[in-house]
Parts: C-alpha cells; structure tokens; sequence
C-alpha cells in the first residue's frame, strides 16, 4: 500500500507493505508486512510490523512499535510506549522512547536519543551521539561515546545514563554520565566519565586520569557478573 499524498487508514490489518511518502494518520492499531516512510506519519496506537522498519521523514506514535525485523531511522522518529525489534536498531537521527527499546540483534544510535525506560539487547549497544537513558542499559558488549565529541562538544556529558550498565563482556564509556553502577568483563572507564555508583569488574579495569568515581572498583568473579 502506498500512500504519496494525504490521507487516512483505519485500524486494522494489511497484508502489504505500507510505504508513506506523503502525509499519513493511523486512526488505532495497525499491522502490516513491512514499513517505509519518507514522509510525515502519525500513528494513534500500536504498529505491528512483520518485516523491517525503515522512517526517513517524520514518524510519530502514541501506542507501542513491534517489529520482526530490523528497524532504520534516520529522520525523528517518537514513540510514546515501547519498542521491541527481533533485529537490530540503528538510529542516525532524533529517536525518542516513552518506554523501554529492546532490539535482539543489536542497538546502534549515532544521532541523538531520549529514553523513558531500559535499553536492552542480546547483543552491542554502540552510541557513538547523544543520549539520555531513564534506566539500565544491557549488552554482550556496550560502548558509550567517543573521543572527538569530549573535544568539540560544549556539553559536559553528551550520554547520560540514569541506571546500571550490564556487559557480559566490555564497557567503554567516554564522556558519559553514569548514575548506577558499571559492571563488565572488561570495564574501561573513559576520559570526561562520571560514575556515581560502584564499578564492578571481572578482568580488567581501565580509568582514565580525566574521569571520576565517587567509588573504588571492586573486583568480582565472572558468575557474580548478573546479566
């Protein structure tokens, strides 16, 4: 189903894929087999997709957003309730939560996020842009910042982190804010970092001279490590 104009679906079901290059509402819940929008969409329940997520333009939903897929976003997309994705998640633009965002294969945001709930996956967080998370932050492997936006950012903490961060295997963190604890395999606590609670490591722990720790590390062993 394309929609390149202006117009209006009820809720309910399609056995398509709906592409938006024009101006889209959703009056309640939707399904559909796939999604793509270069256009403005506003949805006024759940969107269910079987397939992969792709918004360029401009998406905003009051319910929750399901995929089995992988999601793409490179415009602003908002979201009221959650979202859960079987893929991975790769944001380049303005993402926004009012939930926990939960993707399977892997959660990568290189523009800016904001998120009301945890942020989980079976795989790497990677967050290269700016972010603020309202909960605990979970990978096999989380990297939190980079070097170049410490040098040229007028903001202290590009990422802020209002929960615990949970690696099965490395953190690195570079100018982030961390109000929880750090746990990890391998912890590196980066230049311009601020942990307010307790690191716990199990390998290897790394701080930078420019980052503060309101606590000493503590030394786990790898079955203490809750993941």
């Amino acid at each position: 189903m394309k929609i390149s104009g202006s117009g209006t679906l009820s809720e309910g079901k399609i056995n398509d894929e709906l592409r938006v290059s024009g101006s889209a509402r959703i009056r309640g819940n939707f399904e559909c087999n796939g999604f793509h929008s270069s256009g403005s969409l506003r949805g006024a329940g759940n969107l269910t997709v079987h397939g992969d997520i792709v918004s360029s333009g401009s998406f905003r939903l009051v319910g929750n957003l399901y995929g089995d897929g992988n999601l793409r976003s490179s415009g602003s997309t908002s979201v009221d309730g959650e979202v859960s994705i079987k893929g991975n998640l790769h944001s380049s633009g303005s993402f926004r939560a009012g939930n926990k965002v939960e993707a399977h294969d892997g959660i990568k945001i290189s523009g800016s996020a904001r998120v009301q709930g945890e942020l989980l996956t079976l795989e790497t967080v990677d967050i290269s842009g700016s972010s603020t998370i309202n909960g605990n932050v979970t990978g096999t492997d989380v990297f939190i910042g980079r070097e170049r936006l410490f040098d040229r950012s007028v903001y202290k903490h590009p990422n802020k982190i209002y929960g615990t961060i949970l690696a099965r295997n490395n953190v690195e963190l570079i100018s982030t804010l961390v109000d929880g604890d750090v746990k990890g395999l391998d912890v590196k606590i980066g230049r311009g970092t601020e942990v307010l609670g307790i690191v716990y490591y199990v390998d290897n722990i790394e701080v930078h001279d420019k980052a503060k720790l309101v606590y000493n590390p503590i030394q786990i062993k790898e079955e203490d490590l809750h993941y």
